[in-house]
């Protein structure tokens, strides 16, 4: 598995920042525009595409609010372009993720719990924290791949929240320190991951894979002590 690092600003007090490290390395994803062209769409299949978070928050282990809250499954459309050698993603693709849960906190940050993909906890000396992710909504766009075999590079693949997406991250900390409120994650991005994703024709459709398998590294007290793992894929088909 390849890292991808990023470096996390801390907020005006660290109770926010630490929160925000739970989840807002899941939603990984950034803002490039490109133009699609006649490309071919491909529609993602919720039964077999998900993201699941793993890892830890300076030193604690990221945990689930309730069963299932780490993971989310995703639908949607890509938009591919393949050819004999070569496949390229030329953006405007609209994957979604879908609803977990009811986690917590509310939108705005407030006490309550309300529908969310993501749902994360964790707690550091004296203070607990939670996170919900919500309206998560990912863009992909590369150039063009080598494509052998039906295999290819997935490292050149852009992940992107699209600006004016409406995804969010919504905290809420308590303890030693009280916080709470919600930050945007459109424009987010993650590239690099080194994996190699696949497309096939089976039956009457052509079937692709994209494997998700990144680290993000954050530093909330000292150097890269948070880390978000990603794993999980994205199956979409269309008829032939």
């Amino acid at each position: 598995m390849n890292a991808v690092s990023m470096q996390l600003m801390k907020r005006k007090s660290f109770s926010t920042g630490r929160v925000v490290g739970l989840l807002a390395g899941s939603l990984w994803i950034a803002g490039v525009t490109l133009t699609a062209r006649a490309v071919d769409v491909f529609t993602v299949d919720p039964s077999q595409s998900y993201v699941s978070v793993s890892g830890s928050v300076v030193g604690n282990a990221l945990e689930p609010q309730g069963a299932g809250s780490l993971t989310t499954h995703c639908q949607g459309s890509l938009l591919v372009e393949v050819g004999a050698n070569a496949i390229q993603f030329p953006g405007q693709s609209q994957v979604v993720a879908l609803d977990s849960g009811n986690w917590e906190p509310l939108a705005d940050g407030s006490d309550g719990s309300a529908p969310a993909n993501f749902g994360g906890a964790a707690s550091f000396f004296l203070t607990d924290g939670v996170a919900a992710a919500r309206h998560v909504q990912a863009d992909m766009a590369s150039g063009s791949i080598v494509l052998v075999n039906g295999q290819f590079d997935t490292a050149g693949i852009t992940f992107l929240i699209p600006a004016g997406a409406g995804s969010s991250l919504a905290y809420r900390v308590t303890g030693a320190i009280d916080d709470s409120g919600a930050i945007t994650l459109d424009g987010q991005s993650a590239t690099g991951q080194v994996a190699q994703g696949s497309i096939a024709t089976v039956g009457g459709q052509v079937v692709l894979t994209l494997p998700i398998r990144y680290t993000f590294k954050f530093s909330l007290v000292s150097n890269d002590d948070t880390t978000v793992n990603l794993t999980g894929q994205l199956v979409a088909t269309r008829s032939l």
